[in-house]
């Protein structure tokens, strides 16, 4: 009976682990592990970063901790993790930020110069503005840029950032009637526009949701009404095309790491997902929940690189 329990424990810890191999067996080994967050602490993309590596932290005896590296529309912090040992300790919170930065050729390598590990989520962005703006609508705040040229102005979170490219898309979709500005992240995006330094905003969907009764939503990027906005029409119910549907993010690291490293880290996030206050997380904060690993999400970047490239160069931001 002995020998069959613990048969049947060996092959239900294979199971719950890709490839059969045991995490503690070949990652972390004994050293912390750092998350590398290309923009400043306090915007949509940190938010997302520290909820999972709380959730990862809770099944590694190691510490894993966060790295704030903002700059270059996440470039500079990309490179560091391009420069970084391959050996599974130094991870990038990467996604769609890191295929426009790499197309704009603000990174140092091209995205498949990273191994693409484990992939988190989908999530809209919001157009949103100042509660206290006259603006009710997104027709209204394309209007106000008619009736006044160089008045109206849209911000984002940095050149090469996603959210740059999507303010870029809207304002030629809808005539050129604002000033787009950047910020260096999401935080100081926020900031930009509590204290009117702009007229509005191009947010990740936790930023407006932090901000309720601070920032009105006007449209949603998705393709369908989300549970967190859900009386905000989307950018395609008011008849705009191809503006990008959100953030995409993954877990990243340097190319090179061995493939039973990876498999380690993508069952660690795997396993992140499933605890019960990731899920509740993402379910509050509206997150599409996207879960590839190493193969089958090195496709989806190839994918995505392509689709993004038709933007970048329809908006003129393709080096």
């Amino acid at each position: 009976m002995r020998t069959l329990i613990a048969l049947i424990s060996v092959v239900l810890l294979s199971a719950m682990i890709p490839g059969g191999i045991s995490a503690s067996q070949v990652w972390p080994e004994g050293r912390p592990v750092s998350i590398m967050v290309p923009f400043a602490a306090g915007g949509g993309t940190d938010i997302i970063a520290r909820q999972i590596q709380r959730a990862m932290q809770r099944f590694t005896e190691v510490p894993i901790v966060i790295r704030n590296m903002p700059g270059a529309g996440s470039g500079i912090g990309t490179n560091e993790v391009l420069r970084a040992k391959p050996d599974g300790h130094t991870l990038l919170l990467s996604g769609t930020h890191t295929v426009t930065a790499a197309l704009q050729g603000l990174t140092a390598g091209s995205i498949i110069q990273l191994d693409h590990i484990a992939s988190l989520n989908w999530d809209p962005f919001v157009i949103a503005v100042l509660d206290t703006a006259p603006y009710k609508t997104l027709g209204e705040l394309i209007e106000a840029g008619k009736q006044a040229p160089g008045k109206i102005t849209i911000g984002h979170a940095g050149v090469g950032a996603l959210t740059h490219l999507t303010s870029e898309a809207l304002n030629k979709a809808a005539g050129m009637p604002w000033t787009v500005v950047p910020f260096e992240g999401g935080a100081r995006l926020i900031v930009g526009v509590l204290g009117n330094v702009v007229t509005s905003g191009v947010f990740s969907q936790s930023e407006v949701q932090v901000q309720a009764g601070r920032l009105r939503p006007l449209a949603v990027t998705s393709l369908r009404r989300t549970t967190l906005f859900p009386a905000t029409p989307t950018t395609t119910e008011l008849g705009f095309k191809n503006i990008p549907q959100g953030s995409f993010r993954a877990i990243s690291g340097p190319k090179g790491i061995p493939m039973e490293v990876r498999r380690a880290i993508a069952s660690s996030v795997a396993r992140a997902m499933n605890d019960p206050h990731w899920i509740q997380y993402a379910r509050e904060s509206g997150l599409v929940k996207t879960y590839m690993a190493n193969e089958e999400l090195e496709r989806y970047f190839a994918v995505l690189t392509l689709d993004l490239s038709k933007l970048l160069r329809q908006v003129g931001l393709m080096k």
